[in-house]
């Protein structure tokens, strides 16, 4: 029997807190898929929710809705989150998570520690997935802590229906501080994820740019402290950004899908002019990329969504 019809006047409640209480699937969610039926394109978004998606004046969660609405009808069979956080609560950190996760019909598959200099910030990184379509997490990385390293990045290895071989995840959130730290940490993930077997998606906001970057109005409108973490100073005095976050991927035999997809439309993925958040993929999936795309979320970052065909995907591991 169907319920009662909203009334037009009244202001609905928010998707999140819908989500806790409508049953499996969510509208807008493709049906589970069958046990054994191969995935024939695989979507991977990453996003960064801007702390935690709380409006940073009122405190409600207008951004984070209007977040979840975006990713919602990018159809992801994973996202991979930067900046989850629940308003300096560590104890309601979970709850979000998972509100998040229910609203997309999706499963948390690890949530990373918060490396923020200041942790009350709830700077985490976090992946979800769809296993509701047939996606099964066999491993995650870092343990929790104490055991694990207080990293900016987390890592889930799951399994694709039709896809030969494992798929590593990543997301990752650079330092918005240290340039020589950005570079380790890249570096890092660059020498693991040349190290899987199978396939590699790393997501993230990597916090610098990709040529071609920000110009040299742009460049002198940014904060001071900004620039000097983001930017370079040549022996003319003149700023420039840095692009070395790139160089360790390169080395390791990962491509910037934006720029597989098209390499004259690198838009800025943030207000300052810089394409910050960016996927990397192993040579296979590359070879296979058949959409990257830019959504605009209720956060100060674009979105990042690149979908692979895989019915075109040979059968190898790389």
């Amino acid at each position: 029997m169907p319920g009662p019809r909203p009334d037009p006047g009244k202001r609905q409640a928010p998707v999140l807190a819908l989500a806790r209480v409508l049953p499996m699937p969510v509208p807008g969610i493709l049906p589970p898929a069958l046990p054994g039926r191969p995935t024939r394109r695989l979507t991977v978004v990453t996003a960064n929710l801007c702390y935690g998606g709380l409006d940073p004046e009122t405190g409600d969660d207008l951004p984070l809705e209007a977040t979840v609405g975006a990713l919602r009808r990018a159809r992801p069979h994973a996202v991979l989150l930067q900046e989850v956080g629940a308003a300096g609560n560590p104890s309601g950190l979970w709850r979000r998570l998972r509100r998040i996760a229910n609203a997309l019909g999706m499963e948390p598959a690890v949530l990373g520690p918060s490396a923020a200099i200041r942790s009350e910030l709830g700077n985490h990184t976090a992946i979800l997935v769809a296993a509701g379509r047939g996606l099964r997490v066999t491993d995650q990385w870092p343990p929790p802590s104490p055991a694990g390293p207080r990293v900016p990045w987390c890592r889930a290895e799951v399994t694709v229906p039709g896809l030969a071989g494992p798929l590593h995840l990543y997301s990752a959130h650079l330092s918005a501080r240290s340039p020589s730290a950005r570079v380790h940490a890249a570096e890092l993930i660059a020498s693991y994820a040349a190290g899987h077997a199978g396939h590699v998606v790393a997501g993230g906001d990597w916090t610098t740019t990709r040529a071609p970057g920000p110009g040299p109005a742009q460049i002198a409108a940014l904060p001071a402290a900004v620039r000097a973490s983001r930017c370079r100073q040549g022996p003319d005095g003149a700023w420039a950004p840095r692009y070395d976050v790139d160089a360790p991927f390169a080395a390791a035999g990962l491509a910037d899908l934006a720029a597989c997809h098209d390499p004259a439309g690198l838009a800025a993925t943030t207000r300052d002019g810089a394409r910050a958040d960016r996927c990397y993929a192993t040579p296979a999936l590359a070879g296979v990329l058949a959409a990257c795309q830019d959504l605009v979320t209720g956060s100060d970052h674009r979105a990042v969504a690149v979908t692979f065909d895989l019915t075109g995907l040979q059968e190898t591991t790389r």
